[in-house]
């Protein structure tokens, strides 16, 4: 044996460490990309959750809502604020959490669920025509969905909003409605302080843009006069002359479906004017200027006035009558004074008026099903009265649901059931309360 070689026993002194070779690890700089990759695919399926485009819609089991048809509630309108839920195709349609839900009338069930991931929430809840309802979220999305089918058209719609607008505080002030063009196309009108649009709602398709006299807004137009009414679109439009905060002047305008005014209706004078009948439009009485105008009703072929219903509030100064119109007739509620009237709007000729009492609170009544239904707040308990077509007594349904909280409100009814709104949400941000279907008499 050489001396350099020596085997493992002839190796003297003290032990040797055993020496391994090192795995290679990930490099620093490996891990740092991986993980920098990883934070940018959770930050984008978070962003695409969070602005995501997608519509999600649950339900549609078994048979449609049975068509309402022409119960005379589908064509009531208000002024004032607008009511949101609305009836359609058999359904209540209303605003439930972040989405919407339409709910059968007849048997009170969930027809479908329609909501949205992310941020995005629905604003606002309006009525097309007698199947149809248009959805706006709060990215400016308008969903046009047909209610017996879940059939939905999108429109994403354009920033219309002036940046100065004092009239609203709503980050998205968007009202829409439906109009019918001789030709049977449905458009889709929207509103946005500013302008017009109107789009095809089975494309989706703009048709026309209107745009609002300088320094003019079209402000509350929906909730204070559009409608499908003969193929009018009905606006109000405030004007701030002298630049300032409130409106200076304000005056009514009524679209045909081509997106140009009606003759005499350009810059019609006075208050709202509300769709009552085939030609038929019930204008509002117009602030400052109560006690010597009232109601009036106008033909929309001449501008004519046909008849006019004088304030007849108890409340020396003016007090909060209400009116609302539908089916060819239309009732004025005292709601302070504990009177409600029924006028037929063709002539104006008073069918009834009662009186209930000067401690009598009522709430603006409606004609549903050929009768008037009011609700009576105080005295307690807080209920619905119902009126037959001659004025006689016919009935009347407790509320309890309502005592001490919200502020109920008729949304209409149909097949019995009536639809009962809280138009007086919770505050602090609190949801917006179910719509209440109570069986009806």
């Amino acid at each position: 044996m050489d001396e350099d070689e020596q085997s493992p026993s002839a190796v003297t002194g003290p032990a040797s460490a055993l020496v391994r070779t090192p795995r290679r690890g990930w490099p620093a700089r490996t891990i740092a990309a991986l993980g920098g990759v990883l934070a940018v695919v959770l930050l984008a399926g978070a962003g695409l959750w969070w602005f995501s485009p997608w519509e999600r819609m649950t339900g549609l089991h078994g048979a449609p809502p049975k068509a309402v048809g022409g119960v005379p509630s589908e064509g009531a309108r208000y002024f004032g604020d607008v009511m949101d839920p609305v009836l359609a195709a058999g359904a209540v349609v209303e605003r439930h959490g972040r989405g919407v839900r339409a709910v059968d009338l007849a048997g009170g069930r969930t027809w479908w669920n329609l909501s949205r991931p992310g941020r995005a929430s629905v604003v606002s809840v309006w009525k097309v025509d007698g199947r149809r309802v248009a959805v706006v979220w709060s990215d400016r999305r308008l969903t046009v969905v047909d209610v017996p089918s879940g059939h939905r058209t999108h429109v994403e719609l354009p920033n219309r909003s002036a940046a100065a607008h004092l009239m609203s505080s709503e980050k998205v002030h968007v009202e829409a409605g439906g109009l019918t063009g001789p030709d049977g196309r449905l458009l889709v009108a929207a509103v946005q302080d500013r302008e017009v649009d109107a789009y095809d709602a089975a494309s989706g398709r703009r048709a026309w843009t209107r745009q609002a006299p300088r320094n003019c807004f079209y402000q509350d137009a929906v909730q204070d006069g559009i409608g499908v009414q003969t193929g009018l679109l009905s606006l109000d439009v405030d004007c701030l002359e002298y630049g300032g905060q409130a409106a200076d002047y304000t005056y009514s305008t009524l679209l045909a479906p081509s997106g140009q005014p009606l003759q005499g209706f350009e810059h019609f004078p006075g208050g709202s004017l509300l769709p009552t009948g085939d030609h038929e439009l019930l204008q509002d009485k117009q602030d400052g200027d109560v006690s010597s105008h009232g109601y009036r009703l106008i033909d929309s072929r001449s501008g004519r006035p046909l008849w006019r219903v004088r304030q007849w509030s108890s409340s020396p100064v003016g007090g909060p009558d209400a009116v609302t119109a539908a089916a060819g007739l239309v009732v004025v509620t005292d709601q302070e004074g504990g009177q409600v009237a029924l006028y037929r709007a063709i002539d104006g000729r008073l069918l009834w008026r009662r009186e209930l009492g000067d401690s009598v609170v009522l709430q603006a009544g409606m004609v549903i099903a050929g009768q008037v239904r009011v609700i009576e707040k105080e005295p307690p308990p807080i209920k619905v009265l119902t009126f037959s077509a001659t004025g006689g007594d016919a009935g009347q349904q407790e509320l309890p649901m309502f005592e001490g909280a919200g502020l109920p409100q008729l949304a209409g009814g149909a097949y019995g059931t009536l639809v009962v709104a809280d138009s007086n949400p919770e505050p602090n941000g609190g949801e917006r309360p179910s719509v209440l279907l109570t069986g009806a008499h």
